[in-house]
């Protein structure tokens, strides 16, 4: 189905610098966690006339690129979504998806009755590079189901996805073209870019916002019973850690704290008590032992005094759990 990437050869920018790979490997170094450049699309098929593709491009999480469908153009999202590439580079790019979602719809279409494909149906492919190795991948499923992979220098069929699977690898792989076109766009073409991106946006890549949080009423779970449902948006990066707790969130710091403030009040008052005293307790001693008796004193009552208040400050946090 893909026979439509002969097509692209000569046309994938040219004259690409050679040392694009080290300056990735820099940025590497630098990254918190191994970010990937993916390219989504979604092709629905509903009968032999009518087809409709959609494509995005993705940096992590964030959306960088869309893709138009009425002009034909890549839609840049971020003022920094050009990454480093040159003007030149980006209009072949830009030439290449427009040939490849006009031929391939043209192309599924034509075989879909040689592979046995059945109206409506939906195709989608993942395809991209990651800064860690395994480097490339290209992934495409068929009605939501895995359908097949590209791997290495050959096109596997996803477990479990039969026969057809099977003999749609079988003739891509009589193409080596097409290998070869597919591991210069994923394995430099995409790797260049991503680090161009990653340079370009490194502002924005590093933000940090705070997740906003807030409740809902939800489906009723059964009679005398309240669902609620905790919203948590507008956060980036992605990985946010929520959790639910029992009571007032502020009523539970503000325990704590009066109970931390009210236990230190009373380490102070006590210590000051016993400089005051241990004169008395220690009188006729000599110079050192009165020193050295009034420390081992002071250092008794006050353990004394930290294990009779904290014991009970962990016992009344226990109780608030």
């Amino acid at each position: 189905m893909l026979l439509l990437f002969l097509l692209f050869e000569g046309v994938c920018c040219p004259g690409e610098n050679t040392a694009a790979p080290q300056a990735l490997q820099s940025y590497r170094l630098a990254a918190e966690e191994p970010l990937s450049f993916r390219m989504l699309q979604t092709s629905s098929f509903a009968n032999h006339s009518w087809a409709h593709s959609e494509g995005s491009g993705w940096l992590g999480d964030l959306q960088t690129h869309g893709w138009d469908t009425v002009l034909g153009t890549i839609r840049f999202l971020k003022p920094w979504s050009h990454g480093n590439f040159s003007k030149q580079e980006l209009k072949n790019l830009q030439s290449l998806f427009q040939l490849y979602f006009h031929s391939f719809i043209r192309i599924v279409q034509a075989s879909a009755g040689r592979f046995q494909l059945e109206y409506p149906f939906e195709i989608q492919i993942l395809a991209g590079c990651r800064m860690n190795a395994p480097q490339i991948f290209l992934n495409m499923a068929y009605q939501g189901s895995d359908f097949l992979s590209f791997q290495g220098i050959s096109w596997v069929p996803s477990p479990g996805a039969g026969i057809r699977a099977r003999n749609v690898c079988k003739v891509l792989n009589h193409y080596l073209d097409i290998k070869e076109i597919l591991q210069s766009l994923l394995g430099h073409t995409c790797p260049r870019f991503l680090a161009g991106l990653m340079e370009a946006g490194a502002s924005e890549l590093k933000r940090k916002v705070k997740p906003e949080a807030w409740l809902s009423r939800g489906p009723s779970p059964g009679p005398g019973r309240l669902q609620l449902v905790c919203h948590v948006s507008g956060f980036y990066p992605k990985p946010v850690w929520v959790m639910w707790m029992r009571g007032g969130y502020s009523i539970f710091l503000i325990l704590i704290c009066l109970t931390v403030i009210v236990t230190l009040v009373i380490l102070v008052v006590v210590d000051s008590w016993l400089k005051k005293q241990s004169p008395v307790f220690l009188m006729g001693a000599d110079t050192q032992d009165t020193k050295n008796s009034r420390h081992q004193f002071c250092l008794a009552q006050v353990s004394w005094i930290k294990n009779r208040v904290l014991k009970k400050w962990k016992t009344r946090l226990n109780q608030l759990w």
